[in-house]
């Protein structure tokens, strides 16, 4: 711990000496948001972005679709079986309700029952929802964490499925995707984030706990944090969960820091862990390059990318580390992204260039494993998971493509898929669509996959509006997903192009590696490679182009407007990241270092000073119309990004075209919200693309003033003789 701290010590007064490096910030009292100066401007920018939205004739109509559309879908997520029985459970948004409730049925062709609706916890001006959820092995209890705004206002609540809630409510437990209950189902392993007082570095230390169901959670014990039960090397953003095999004598404390993917794995004997009196081992360290585990009995299977950029698959005991590991799966030629371990096979979800497989390596008689085989299923997907369990045979799948609905498949242990018909047909019907892949060449010769989804019949007039988004971080792969509300755009005559640039993972390490670190610019000019490549295969042209990023998306959007803003039409950034240079000022900030550097080192401060946007405007420069997009209650993206970003737009555009800062105020969740934000995403786009339905109506005609009226002439006498006879 003290290492830790002294690390951090010398971090901050590398990063004092940064800052002075830095450039001047004119923008810097923006950050403190709650200012009555930093307060009028994103209410002015938040009222100037919703006059002049809400002049745009066509929203109104676009949003009543996105609305339809919205509510003819009832998405399902985060399935999970229990360990012993045929429970289900599963999250599900139903038309009408703001955020997904959580269901279950005993077995999967069953009744649905609904245990959790969170609109119970909602409070005034902020929905709730549920953030995560963990069944028990049986299946008689649920763990799940509720939130009104983020994940350092999440409470633990405990429900025994047959009698309702438990007197269990545990605040800021926030990251507990991974929470863990013990075989016997009478305990369970929980993540905390400490008090955050003055000063204190929001998100660091987060600590394990173990509570006792029946006994006060004032004396729940930590089981794993730095120095407890001899943990070393435990990072300050730790992200950690408890994982406890099934049939296994050991539990491991797996630990990961900030956003990066590999995994430190500790072990411990469970009668030990179960006592609230752990002794740590660690087994697996980062240099390991693992990112995910599956076990059984006291086995673990690794999957790793040490040695292997494709990923691999390990072999070890629970008493032996990542070195004495052998292999169980080779590298293949698709990416092996995760793994899940049935009673008859190892289930593998692969990937070649962001199109997902299902691979079945099954096992032997001795435990041996076969050869890697393909498991068909109906359509070209992305797998958002694969649930398997040591104890039955087979897996479920649950799937969805770009025009293809969600479906949840039952795999049997011949490899055999069927649809389990637990989610409904979407109401969004997108048979007139077509998805094709095309390939970009980028500067340095390299080929970067571009999806395109439009209408059938579309010919190649340049005519099209077209939006192109990317993210290209974290070695995360644009997949395939089913977005009913983006037919909105698209029975419009519009064009959804996806470009799958370095920095993510569709082709595994390499490719996060070449857009990552020194080569971080790469995601910036395949994005623009992607852009040039739409306008001359004839789909669009610069005057109908729009790109959009979230996120860390914004380091393309900002960096592609600031490189070729004649090259659009129009720009969306969303929550962006646009001010690097600060961006480790943000409660998430310090976590993300890994994967962006830091500020703190004479290198990283160049590098981050070349990938920031903010930093890069130039003034003068003909930008496209921008909308930048805040939440204030943002617990992850600090919304000053987008603020600073917007003022500094509008001061050096030369353009004349609008630079809009969108505000949301409240949390930004719910169903409406995000209908809202999509229809004057579109809205906006429009406006740009001078499509006539959306063009504001012009200011009223305002001309030179009009001449003093002239004084009324005197009264004239009528002769008699010539005045109208009445009767006539």
């Amino acid at each position: 711990m003290t290492r830790v701290r002294l690390a951090g010590a010398a971090l901050s007064a590398l990063a004092l000496l940064a800052q002075a490096q830095a450039p001047a910030d004119p923008y810097r009292e923006l950050e403190a948001t709650d200012t009555p100066k930093a307060q009028a401007f994103y209410r002015g920018e938040g009222a100037r972005a919703r006059e002049a939205l809400d002049a745009l004739p066509g929203r109104a109509a676009l949003l009543a679709r996105i609305e339809a559309l919205s509510e003819s879908s009832a998405p399902v997520s985060d399935l999970q079986a229990a360990l012993h029985g045929a429970r289900v459970f599963y999250l599900k948004r139903p038309p009408g309700q703001a955020t997904a409730v959580l269901c279950m049925r005993e077995k999967l062709s069953g009744p649905e029952r609904v245990l959790v609706d969170p609109e119970r916890f909602a409070m005034e001006g902020a929905p709730a929802a549920i953030d995560w959820f963990s069944a028990s092995p049986d299946g008689t209890h649920v763990a799940y964490g509720v939130s009104a705004g983020g994940p350092e206002r999440t409470v633990l609540h405990v429900l025994a499925v047959d009698r309702g809630d438990l007197p269990i409510a545990i605040d800021r437990a926030g990251f507990n995707e991974g929470l863990a209950w013990h075989p016997d189902g009478h305990s369970f392993f929980y993540a905390r984030i400490p008090h955050s007082g003055p000063g204190a570095r929001r998100f660091a230390d987060v600590r394990l706990y173990r509570h006792v169901l029946g006994r006060d959670a004032a004396h729940d014990e930590i089981v794993f944090a730095s120095g407890v039960g001899g943990a070393r090397d435990v990072p300050e953003f730790v992200r950690p969960s408890i994982y406890i095999p099934p049939d296994s004598h050991y539990a491991y404390a797996v630990a990961r820091e900030g956003v990066r993917r590999e995994l430190d794995v500790h072990v411990t004997e469970l009668r030990d862990l179960a006592a609230g009196k752990p002794h740590w081992r660690k087994a697996v360290g980062h240099a390991d390059a693992v990112i995910a585990i599956e076990g059984w009995h006291d086995e673990l299977f690794l999957l790793t990318h040490r040695g292997a950029s494709r990923h691999r698959i390990l072999r070890m005991k629970a008493t032996g580390d990542a070195h004495s590991a052998r292999v169980a799966v080779p590298e293949g030629e698709s990416v092996i992204e995760a793994m899940a371990l049935a009673r008859d096979a190892l289930y593998l979800q692969t990937m070649v260039g962001g199109i997902d497989r299902l691979e079945r390596v099954a096992i032997g008689f001795l435990g041996g494993l076969h050869a890697p085989e393909y498991v068909r299923t109906p359509f070209d997907t992305a797998i958002a998971q694969v649930v398997a369990n040591p104890h039955a045979a087979g897996a479920l799948l649950r799937i969805e493509g770009w025009i293809e609905p969600p479906a949840v498949l039952q795999v049997d242990s011949n490899g055999d898929a069927r649809d389990t018909r637990l989610v409904a047909p979407p109401g969004a019907d997108y048979s007139a669509m077509d998805e094709v892949r095309l390939y970009a060449p980028a500067a340095d010769g390299a080929r970067i996959p571009v999806t395109l989804i439009y209408k059938k019949g579309t010919t190649l007039t340049g005519q099209h509006p077209t939006l192109l988004t990317g993210f290209g971080a974290y070695g995360a792969s644009m997949k395939p997903r089913f977005d009913p509300e983006r037919l909105a755009w698209l029975e419009r005559g519009g064009v959804y192009a996806v470009a799958h640039v370095r920095g993510g993972g569709e082709f595994g390490e390499t490719w996060h590696e070449s857009g990552h670190g020194a080569a971080r610019g790469n995601t910036v000019s395949d994005f623009i490679a992607a852009s040039d490549f739409l306008v001359r295969y004839g789909f669009t042209n610069p005057r109908r182009l729009g790109i959009l990023g979230v996120g860390a998306g914004g380091i393309l959007v900002g960096g592609a407007i600031n490189r070729r803003p004649e090259l659009y039409a129009a720009a969306i950034a969303r929550a962006p990241l646009m001010d690097m240079l600060r961006y480790e000022a943000m409660p998430e900030g310090p976590a993300n270092v890994p994967e962006f550097g830091s500020a703190a080192t004479p290198e990283g401060l160049e590098g981050l000073r070349a990938l920031s946007a903010l930093h890069n405007v130039k003034d003068g420069a003909p930008y496209p119309g921008v909308m930048l997009t805040m939440a204030m209650n943002d617990g992850r993206t600090a919304p000053w990004q987008a603020g600073k970003m917007a003022a500094r737009l509008q001061e050096a555009t030369g353009s004349g075209k609008p630079i809009l800062l969108r505000v949301d105020w409240g949390t930004g969740l719910g169903r409406h919200a995000e209908n809202e934000e999509r229809a004057d995403i579109y809205s906006f786009l429009l406006w740009q693309m001078n499509d006539p339905a959306f063009q504001p109506p012009p200011p009223p005609f305002v001309g030179p003033p009009l001449p003093a009226p002239a004084p009324a002439p005197a009264p004239v006498e009528v002769p008699a003789e010539v005045a109208p006879d009445a009767k006539k």
